[in-house]
């Protein structure tokens, strides 16, 4: 079996989100974090040229997953209404209303919360899409580092 990793943190795979875990009594306020990606692929195939797969090719997989969360609010989407003002959302989480946003700095989160854990899920599902398109038999996990020290994976 071969196998590659990218650390992200060393890489610039990172980017910076705001959100909340309701659930969680130091987590349910609104906070931020810096986030980096790590992926590891492995697979008993490789390219001709000697190669499991192109780090670029990996890169730029993962550069618009994580692009599309940068600067943004991850609001989870079972928490989001339509505000009556064009182009806001309102966040209500529980049936408790929490803010009103622009959309533009709202990044829908398809899961129950925006968790670590959720966000490797979200990573994995989207990367694993691009990348099945050029290796065929593969396993990858995701790694996500929620500040130094922190972080959850995700594997199938």
């Amino acid at each position: 079996m071969y196998g590659i990793e990218i650390t992200g943190r060393l890489k610039g795979l990172t980017w910076s989100s705001g959100h909340y875990v309701p659930d969680n009594e130091k987590c349910k306020k609104f906070h931020g974090h810096d986030y980096s990606i790590d992926i590891l692929i492995d697979s008993g195939i490789i390219e001709d040229s000697g190669m499991l797969m192109d780090f670029t090719i990996v890169k730029k997989a993962i550069k618009p997953v994580i692009d599309n969360m940068d600067h943004k609010f991850m609001v989870p989407e079972k928490d989001i209404r339509d505000s009556s003002i064009n182009g806001m959302l309102d966040i209500v989480v529980r049936g408790r209303y929490r803010g009103t946003m622009p959309e533009n700095d709202v990044f829908i989160f398809p899961y129950p919360a925006d968790t670590a854990e959720y966000i490797a899920k979200y990573c994995y599902i989207e990367i694993h899409k691009k990348i099945q398109d050029i290796l065929k038999d593969f396993r990858m996990k995701i790694v996500i580092h929620e500040g130094p020290g922190n972080l959850a994976s995700y594997t199938e």
